[in-house]
């Protein structure tokens, strides 16, 4: 099922009811883009075509890349952020047409050895033919830089956080674009207030679009149960023709191909701390990380526990505790830190 048809269910919809808060908190000027009074630079001038030299046999080629871009959508818990318009991330990876080498287009390498291209060759000769390398999704392209940057020896923190950003380019085919949330704790705020309002909401077709929405606020604040309740409610209504049965099934296919993705950064985050890689910062962002997939996953004791280490950490920036710690609160609200959150009086005072 193409995109499209995933999010034509929620057009118009619950959508609309965060715009009506989103746009409560922005000037008018920059909230007309529908009318033609402003544009996102990247949606007038799109992606920049990027000539590129296959490391494996010297073939050039082009990749698209763009370059400019916006901060509409706001973030979500793991550092990923949104446009109004095409994502970045979606683009940040270069796939070769000559022998499938991809690779981030930052980090593209100039020259490999003998022994680094044959064993690169053997790890995209695990993904099949050039052909099916290059129908994959953006996602598979993270997939195949992710096991390119294993066979070439970076870190397991680069690994995984090429994991995660195909992770996120799923997240994208799933969410689509929601306006100005902010982080766990105000996506929490919003959802919970669109939800009041989809409760208002009479006319079947109009409550089954809102259902949707209300699951992919969920899904990006990364509210795990919240998410499946709002799923389990399309069976409560007659859906208008609008499908909403299949878009379910679909919904929740590529919630677990995130899951998926997610798992893979994790295993690579853990060893990155296994072995000491990085500064003890790095080590503490990485654990927030784990936290985070670990409550994105279902497993609240576990994030609970990796967080609360993270907000207490001496090492752990302030930008990141304060993360961790509206994470917590959340967690406290949903129920789901066990004995409960207790923030340190000061930083660094709780082992």
């Amino acid at each position: 099922m193409s995109m499209a048809t995933l999010s034509s269910v929620t057009k118009n919809s619950g959508t609309g009811l965060l715009w009506v808060l989103f746009c409560a908190a922005m000037t008018m000027a920059l909230v007309t883009p529908a009318h033609g009074q402003w544009r996102d630079p990247a949606e007038q001038f799109g992606p920049e075509l990027r000539r590129f030299t296959d490391p494996l046999d010297g073939s050039v080629f082009e990749s698209r890349s763009l370059l400019s871009t916006n901060g509409l959508g706001g973030y979500d818990s793991d550092g990923c952020t949104y446009a109004k318009g095409q994502q970045p991330r979606t683009f940040a990876v270069a796939t070769s047409p000559s022998t499938g080498f991809s690779a981030r287009i930052a980090d593209f390498p100039a020259a490999l050895s003998a022994a680094q291209k044959e064993k690169v060759r053997a790890v995209l000769a695990e993904f099949g033919s050039v052909e099916s390398i290059l129908a994959l999704p953006a996602s598979g392209g993270y997939e195949i830089a992710a096991a390119v940057a294993r066979a070439l020896g970076r870190s397991h923190f680069e690994v995984g956080e090429l994991y995660l950003g195909g992770a996120w380019t799923v997240r994208d085919t799933i969410v689509g674009f929601l306006p100005g949330l902010q982080g766990p704790g105000d996506t929490w705020r919003k959802m919970s207030e669109v939800s009041d309002l989809a409760q208002k909401q009479t006319e079947d077709r109009a409550r089954t679009r809102a259902m949707f929405d209300l699951a992919r606020i969920s899904h990006r604040g990364g509210f795990f149960h919240e998410r499946e309740t709002f799923l389990e409610l399309l069976s409560t209504f007659p859906d208008a023709g609008l499908g909403a049965m299949e878009k379910r099934t679909e919904f929740r296919s590529r919630v677990a191909e995130e899951q998926r993705f997610l798992h893979l950064a994790r295993r690579e985050f853990q060893a990155g701390r296994v072995r000491g890689e990085g500064s003890a910062r790095d080590r503490s962002y990485y654990l927030y990380l784990l936290g985070d997939i670990d409550r994105r996953s279902g497993d609240f004791e576990a994030a609970a526990m990796a967080l609360q280490s993270t907000a207490a950490d001496k090492d752990t920036a302030e930008e990141v505790a304060v993360l961790a710690r509206d994470i917590l609160r959340v967690l406290e609200v949903q129920d789901k830190t066990g004995a409960g959150y207790k923030q340190p009086r000061e930083r660094g005072e709780v082992k």
